[in-house]
């Protein structure tokens, strides 16, 4: 079975869920732990042979179709720090403007290799969205950042519904997932770093965004770090939706 078979991420999906139920954790320690390492290890194995190279596509594409992209979490943060990726990152995280998406970018990039295997949509796009493309074996997320005239733009996280543990689950029995506001000091400027000998994009800001997502020391890093769940609040009102393609 292909570690990035649907049933691998079916597996881990549950069992992430699965862990945060009190008293559950250590019993499903023999099955999720070295399920989530064989997957972690591979997604980190393709990063480290094929990530530069995809990225470096990735930023091609976008900027010849005018789509202004910036790196966002743990690749801004390895850009900033590391001048290149994190060794512990998995993926690409990247932003764009949410009035700036249009369904050439999917189009755009499909082209020429890209695939979209799942996508999030609060309400009709409007209030938020996220996709994720895959290619060579690198998975990308493009966060798209809105405007609703608050203190900060946002983004948004997902998280399913109840007690389903997919997401698909959790479309078929409630015909949404939940999504999560999440406030950043973003701005609209951006300028080119260098990123393992390549050039990028990222917010003129970079070090503000850095600091109020992972705290002064961010320049220092930190495995046991996790995110202040006062930057957040749920949509509880808001019809978010879920598709894997």
């Amino acid at each position: 079975m292909s570690l990035n078979s649907k049933w691998y991420h079916l597996i881990l999906e549950v069992a992430n869920k699965a862990a945060k139920i009190p008293g559950v954790k250590m019993l499903m320690k023999p099955i999720y732990y070295p399920i989530k390492r064989r997957i972690e290890q591979s997604h980190r194995r393709k990063l480290m042979q094929n990530g530069l190279k995809v990225l470096q596509i990735f930023d091609k594409c976008l900027t010849e179709n005018g789509i202004e992209y910036t790196l966002a979490f743990g690749t801004l943060l390895g850009a900033v720090r590391e001048k290149g990726f994190i060794k512990h990152d998995l993926d690409i995280d990247v932003s764009v403007w949410g009035d700036q998406y249009t369904p050439r970018i999917a189009e755009a990039l499909e082209a020429i290799g890209f695939k979209l295997i799942r996508t999030f949509m609060v309400e009709d796009g409007s209030f938020g969205r996220e996709e994720t493309y895959q290619c060579e074996g690198v998975a990308i997320d493009i966060f798209y950042i809105q405007e609703d005239g608050g203190k900060y733009p946002y983004y948004c996280g997902y998280g399913t519904i109840g007690d389903t543990p997919t997401f698909a689950q959790s479309m078929s029995k409630y015909g949404r997932v939940r999504a999560r506001r999440m406030d950043i000091p973003m701005i609209r400027e951006r300028v080119k770093t260098l990123f393992e000998g390549i050039e990028v994009y990222i917010p003129a800001n970079a070090h503000e965004i850095l600091r109020f997502i992972y705290g002064e020391d961010y320049m220092t890093p930190n495995p046991s770090w996790e995110m202040d769940p006062h930057r957040e609040y749920n949509w509880m009102n808001k019809m978010v939706y879920y598709n894997e393609i």
